[in-house]
This record gives C-alpha cells, sequence and structure tokens, in this order.
C-alpha cells in the first residue's frame, strides 16, 4: 500500500485533474479498466480486469443482485422482495449465515417493550450519544443517526417475522440495559424461509467476484461470478448490493490496513476474506474506519464458539489482571479496548477475577454464564485468593494485594485505574470478597472487521471523491461509519439488519 504521504498526492492529484479536466465517473471507470484504480494497490487483484464489462447475455437477470447471504443480505433481498421485486442472492459458501450465524446474538435496540416490561428508561436521542461516546466520535453522525432512526422498526420487523427474543441484558458501551439476546440460528432460519416465501432466487456455492459497470454510465450493472467452477454473470436492473462480510481471515488485508491484528484468533464467518470490499474498491468506493478494528476481549484461550467460550464476568465486576497478577485496563471500557489491552500483555491474556456473588449475578445475565468453562475446567476456582493465585501460576502477594487494594478504593470510592461503574455509564463496581473465588484466563478473538465500505445514510456506497456510486449498495460488515472506534455490544448484528433493509429498500429508487 502507498504511504500515507503518497494517498494525499494521489488524491490531490486525481482531485486537480478532475477540476481542471472535468474528470468524471465515467472517465474513472474507463480509467480503471485500463489499469488505475484502487484495485492496483492490492497484490493478487490486477487492474486490468478489476471491472467486468457487460456480458453480451446474463445467465440470469433480476431487478436487484445482492451478494452475500448473513443477516445483511437476507434483510436486504427480503426488503427488496417485499416491494415486489425480483432479487437474485449469491453466496459463496454452500450455507448461508456468515458470521451473523456464529455471532453472539445481541441485537442493540432502544424503546423496546422489552425495556418498558423491566421498567427500563432508554431512548433513541440516549442511544445516538452512547453510540457516539463508544466510537470516540469518529463513527460518522448521519450513519449513526440512521441505525437509531430505523433500528425499533427492525426490532417491531423481527417479532412480526417470528423472532423470539429470550433476555434483555447490558453489555459494552450501554448506559442502559438494551442489548436484545436471540438465537443466530433461529434468526437466520426465520430469514431464509422468509426470503423463500417472497420468492429470493438464491444461489449457494456462488462466488461474486467482480462488479460488472456499464462504461458509458459508470453505474453497477451486475456481477461476475463463479459458479461451481463455471463464471458466471448476474445482472441487476436496479442495482447491487453488497453485503458479502469482512476480511477477518484475509491475513494480507489485515496486515495493511490493522497490523496489530493480523496474527489474532479469529471466530468469523468461513468466507470472511474480504471478496466484495475489493469488488467495491475497484469502483473506487471510499473506506472508513479501518484503523479501529479490534478483537474482542472474554474468550478461552482456546475457544471453539462464542456460546460455549465466552463470557464478560468483568462487565459484572471481576478484575482483569495479567500474569503478574496486576491489574492492567479500567475494566469498565469497550471489550475491544480492553482487548487491545490484553493483546500486549504476556501471552496476549488476562485473568478475569471474581468471587461466589459475582458468580451468582452472572447466572442472570447473557454474557455471565460460565457453567460450561468451568465443565471444561478453564475456568479456576480456590476458597482463598491465595489458593487461586497459586492455581492460576501468579504471585500469591501481589494478587492479594491487587484484590485487597481494588476493594479498599471501592470503599474510598476512588480507584486506581479510574472505574466508577461497572459497564460504560451503568452500575456501581462491587467488592471481590465472598468465597470461592474465581479466575478466567481469556485473550481476544476478532469477531468482524467492522471498519470497511464507506456509505451513505441511503446505504449507497460513496467513492473517494464523495460522491454516491451509481447502483451500488452496502451493507452489514462490509460498512464501515457506523462504529468508529469501538463498537456497542449488539451493533454488528444489528447493523447488519438494519442497513440491509435500508440498502433493500433504497436499492429501488
Amino acid at each position: 500500500m502507498v504511504a500515507m504521504g503518497e494517498r494525499f498526492i494521489l488524491r490531490k492529484g486525481v482531485d486537480n485533474m478532475m477540476e481542471k479536466k472535468g474528470f468524471s465517473r465515467r472517465d474513472f471507470v474507463k480509467a480503471t479498466a485500463a489499469g488505475v484504480g484502487a484495485a492496483a494497490l492490492f497484490s493478487g487483484f490486477s487492474p486490468k480486469d478489476a471491472l467486468a464489462k457487460l456480458p453480451k447475455k446474463w445467465d440470469a437477470e433480476a431487478d436487484v443482485v445482492v451478494v452475500g447471504a448473513g443477516g445483511a443480505g437476507y434483510a436486504a433481498a427480503i426488503q427488496a422482495a417485499s416491494q415486489g421485486k425480483s432479487v437474485i442472492l449469491l453466496e459463496k459458501m454452500p450455507v448461508g449465515g456468515g458470521s451473523s450465524l456464529i455471532c453472539g446474538g445481541a441485537l442493540a435496540f432502544a424503546g423496546t417493550d422489552m425495556q418498558a416490561a423491566e421498567n427500563v428508561k432508554d431512548s433513541n436521542d440516549l442511544f445516538y450519544k452512547d453510540l457516539m461516546k463508544v466510537g470516540e466520535n469518529q463513527n460518522v453522525p448521519a450513519l449513526v443517526k440512521a441505525y437509531v432512526d430505523n433500528q425499533l422498526e427492525t426490532y417491531e420487523w423481527l417479532k412480526k417475522l417470528g423472532v423470539k427474543f429470550t433476555k434483555l441484558g447490558i453489555a459494552s458501551g450501554m448506559s442502559v440495559p438494551r442489548s436484545h439476546n436471540v438465537v443466530p440460528a433461529e434468526v437466520l432460519k426465520i430469514l431464509n424461509n422468509t426470503a423463500k416465501a417472497k420468492g429470493v432466487k438464491t444461489m449457494m456455492e456462488t462466488a461474486g467476484s467482480r462488479l460488472v459497470v456499464d462504461e458509458k454510465t459508470g453505474k453497477a450493472r451486475g456481477v461476475q461470478a463463479t459458479r461451481r467452477g463455471k463464471t458466471v454473470y448476474y445482472g441487476a436492473k436496479k442495482g447491487v448490493v453488497l453485503t458479502s462480510g469482512g476480511f477477518s481471515l484475509d491475513k494480507n488485508m489485515l496486515g495493511k490496513f490493522v497490523p496489530a491484528m493480523a496474527f489474532s484468533k479469529a471466530m468469523v464467518g468461513r468466507g470472511s476474506n474480504g471478496d466484495g470490499l475489493k469488488m467495491a474498491w475497484a469502483l473506487g468506493a471510499d473506506i472508513k474506519d479501518m484503523p479501529y478494528i479490534k478483537a474482542t476481549f472474554g474468550f478461552d484461550l482456546e475457544a471453539q464458539t462464542i456460546k460455549n467460550d465466552f463470557a464478560l464476568m468483568f462487565y459484572l465486576g471481576a478484575i482483569i489482571v495479567n500474569k503478574d497478577g496486576k491489574r492492567f485496563v479500567k475494566e469498565s471500557i469497550s471489550y475491544k479496548l480492553v482487548g487491545d489491552a490484553a493483546l500486549v500483555q504476556k501471552d496476549a491474556m488476562g485473568f478475569q477475577i471474581y468471587d461466589a456473588a459475582i458468580r451468582t449475578a452472572g447466572e442472570k445475565d447473557p454474557f455471565g454464564k460460565t457453567g460450561s468453562l468451568e465443565k471444561k475446567g478453564s475456568i479456576k476456582s480456590a476458597a482463598t485468593i491465595a489458593e487461586l493465585a497459586q492455581k492460576i501460576g501468579v504471585p500469591t502477594g501481589v494478587l492479594e494485594a491487587t484484590v485487597r487494594d481494588y476493594n479498599a478504593g471501592i470503599d474510598k470510592g476512588s480507584d486506581a485505574l479510574g472505574r466508577t461503574t461497572l459497564v460504560a455509564a451503568y452500575g456501581k463496581p462491587v467488592k471481590i470478597e465472598k468465597a470461592p473465588f474465581y479466575a478466567f484466563p481469556s485473550t481476544a478473538y476478532i469477531l468482524g472487521t467492522y471498519g470497511g465500505i464507506l456509505v451513505n445514510e441511503k446505504a449507497q456506497v460513496v467513492d473517494v471523491f464523495g460522491q454516491p456510486v451509481p447502483g451500488l449498495y452496502a451493507a452489514g460488515e462490509i460498512i464501515g461509519g457506523v462504529h468508529g472506534a469501538a463498537y456497542m455490544t449488539g451493533t454488528a448484528f444489528g447493523k447488519a439488519l438494519i442497513f440491509g433493509r435500508i440498502a433493500g429498500k433504497n436499492v429501488l429508487a
């Protein structure tokens, strides 16, 4: 990738060319086809065929072509089909679902009947403020507003489809409980069945590889794909929606954008290779939030699933210590930022230390159930802090002093690391004093690359010159701008469904 200074010079030079010579999107498309394009920055992606030309005949054609059958793809396809339009949904894997299928099942909504039933006072305004705060104001306000303005309608839509919400809880970035939990597999099954009922034509084992662009207009007109070893072309009369997920499994792309994450463990859909991102870049799409991509702390060291190998005991009152027995992070901040802090500790991990009272509180929390972790021996317990220290191999005196000082700080109302809440702005810290005591050795896993293509509030892909790309929309993990520096629990899956519906509606305009 070119250096920052070179990117500035390149951008400025192209801007000047556009001003002085009237360089248009049509010219950009022609230049890209001739070998000048964003895709040229990526090894293994030849600029000469970065875009596909209009074929003599489409293998199939519909009003809309959606690339990627995860939560965002299904939402977009269903929305478009619900308005009486024909839809082709492409999925490169044998089954759909993507990262949505294996996510934690949290959806962040505000103003719901579930909140009202538990006397939780929430609002769009508070939701917006929380999102901007956790994103450190690096997120795009218009996109955050689009999420907030459409979230309650999406919640009601899911309920009408038959989605069952099991628990209301509080998690990273929330000032009030707004994590509405679902079983991801059940949601994806409902979305798949709804898409079929609406007449969506789903093509499994069909990998989108290039956008087909009309050189005269610069509009995305379809998708070149590979289906069972054969190159095929799908036409889109209205437009294309990219919902192909992120690039967590592409070490080359991680190395270019977020080198610190290049060797992190990942728990994502098997198709997370950045295909759609490259397709959009070939047409000049801008990007957002790439440097902020982070891993999520709270996983077992050898995790296999989110359901059984993940716990956020630190949001219930646990402290986190390193192998020296010392705290190294304020536990109430985003689990993304906690992940950053943990990955630079010895062996890239930290111990969540808590007591019997905190464990009991966890039994009522969607992210505090530790039964499976205890059963397989990941969590250690002991009658005293000294005994616990011996079991996990940290200095006994140091861990005892760490817990003692933490408890004393609660009495004084002054914490050495500035912790004043359990999570974000919610809850009060609690002492760790009731035996038995527990230690959960935890690390951070990449759950998604939440930076990506820049879109506007209509889910239109925006190019490097700030203009919408004709006929091209995107939603889900592939887009950036919604989260900023870190994200609130439930807004990744939430973003997929909300912006999928936004894209499915606006692609028909």
